[in-house]
């Protein structure tokens, strides 16, 4: 079969491949990550498995909470829960602040790259 189609214009395959500039093309430059933004990706990481870890804790102390007969040991239970609690929404803050200097950082890097 031809290489162009019926209407005279080329077919898909009537182009080469190669780029006859490529050789003088500019080589992209490579994308560096800064320390902070590496950082800021690390402190969210550890945060968000903190928050699993804390969320498996309190649904695991509710389910205690729910099955428990003995008084003293659900108040116990209610008192780890409000400190779970409190710390849930400690780290949720916190979390939230970390993930908008990241996402900062990341706009500040892209467009680096893309001026680059």
């Amino acid at each position: 079969m031809s290489a162009s189609t019926d209407n005279g214009a080329p077919g898909l395959r009537a182009y080469d491949d190669r780029d006859e500039g490529a050789e003088h093309a500019a080589v992209p430059t490579r994308l560096v990550v800064s320390t902070d933004l590496r950082r800021y990706l690390a402190e969210i990481k550890g945060q968000a498995q903190f928050l699993l870890y804390l969320a498996d804790q309190i649904e695991e102390s509710l389910d205690q909470l729910a099955q428990e007969g003995d008084a003293c040991q659900g108040s116990f239970l209610c008192r780890m829960l409000g400190m779970y609690s409190a710390q849930l929404e400690t780290k949720h803050q916190g979390l939230g602040e970390k993930i908008a200097e990241t996402c900062q950082e990341v706009y500040v890097t892209v467009r680096e790259h893309e001026h680059a």
